[in-house]
């Protein structure tokens, strides 16, 4: 898909992943890559791309930075919400569009419905409406399989919007990725799981998910099942698979798990004995099985009105470390052969962000309850 006259139109660029992709991007053989971006407070779209490429360490001055532009809209509006002029020059140039823009919150609901699920209406109408009928790359995530547990998930078994779901979050992309298929405009989705900024100095991105690890040092025990596995990813790892499938001229398959699979998956009771050394505690964490955890135990643990505070900021994340849900990743192994990349154990950089996470317990006021799959 990529060529040295591609001309890709990227969303979500001042995200975790989508900033990273442009990184890479740049210095592969493409033409030019469109960066939509809302205007913030920061400035214009342009100040806030070179703000998110500073995060990821790129130096200004890089010539490659020449194949970038910034263009100002918005996916939740129609036509992204792009002046006449950059309507224009999208619908005549883009070759592919890759749709990272997502709202992940937890909380906020019907931001999800408008930019995840008005947003796909957006970006499909806005593709039918390009000259060169653009192909579409739709980043999902493996949360749009719901609220599965103790299971292995494939490409096949996931995203449902019919199933129970935790979040809005996760059932907006299941309904997302629905509205592509029966669309059927030809696009290739990928499923990313938990994505950690491992390898980035930056703390916003750390705090997105990490932010809550910290508050686990006030508790004596918590409802976690210490055998739950759950399917986490460095940054780099979800980039650079992008990257390499847009690299192949042909793929087998219409949609990919980029995740860590049975293999890679990490244990909770193993990040959890991490912990207990990295915050030098001096009795272990108790992690019990949430069928084991009676009133009585929530009594006695959660004691106080500090804990109960600290412990309803909990409550967004519990089912997700309980699920005990990882996906396969065999079909991406086996499309990406000697390319596939490294996958960093989570134990190798999670002191690396944690100590970009400022104490969380001191803001409990600020939701941070969102996801970055």
């Amino acid at each position: 898909m990529l060529k040295k006259d591609t001309t890709i139109l990227l969303t979500g660029v001042t995200g975790l992943i989508g900033g990273e992709l442009v990184r890479r991007l740049m210095h592969c053989p493409v033409g030019r890559i469109l960066c939509l971006i809302r205007p913030g407070t920061i400035g214009d779209a342009r100040a806030r791309l070179l703000e998110r490429l500073r995060l990821s360490d790129v130096e200004l001055d890089d010539p490659a930075i020449e194949c970038i532009e910034a263009v100002t809209g918005d996916v939740a509006l129609p036509r992204f919400g792009m002046n006449d002029a950059d309507f224009a020059k999208v619908s005549e140039s883009v070759d592919l569009i890759v749709h990272c823009a997502s709202e992940l919150s937890f909380i906020r609901d019907a931001h999800c419905r408008e930019t995840n699920i008005q947003g796909m209406h957006n970006l499909i109408d806005l593709a039918r409406r390009c000259k060169r009928q653009p192909r579409i790359v739709h980043l999902s995530t493996v949360a749009s399989c719901g609220a599965v547990t103790h299971q292995c998930m494939s490409e096949e078994d996931g995203s449902d919007p019919d199933n129970e779901h935790h979040n809005e979050y996760t059932r907006t992309k299941a309904v997302a990725e629905k509205v592509l298929r029966d669309s059927g405009y030809p696009a290739l989705i990928l499923r990313p799981s938990i994505t950690l900024s491992a390898g980035l100095r930056a703390r916003k991105f750390a705090r997105a998910i990490a932010w809550f690890v910290p508050l686990l040092r006030h508790f004596e025990a918590i409802p976690i099942d210490p055998a739950s596995r759950v399917d986490v990813v460095p940054v780099g790892f979800v980039a650079d698979a992008i990257v390499e499938l847009l690299k192949k001229e042909k793929l087998e398959y219409d949609c990919y798990n980029i995740s860590a699979g049975e293999q890679d998956a990490m244990v909770v009771g193993e990040v959890s004995q991490f912990l207990d050394g990295f915050y030098e505690r001096p009795q272990p964490l108790k992690l019990i099985a949430p069928s084991e955890w009676t009133r009585e135990k929530h009594r006695q643990y959660i004691s106080t009105a500090e804990c109960r505070k600290m412990f309803s900021t909990l409550k967004y994340y519990l089912p997700f470390l309980n699920m005990d849900v990882v996906y396969d990743n065999t079909r991406l192994r086996r499309e990406l052969g000697d390319a596939f990349p490294v996958i960093t154990p989570v134990r190798e950089y999670l002191g690396e962000l944690l100590n970009l996470v400022e104490d969380a317990a001191q803001r409990l006021s600020s939701p941070r309850q969102t996801a970055t799959a």
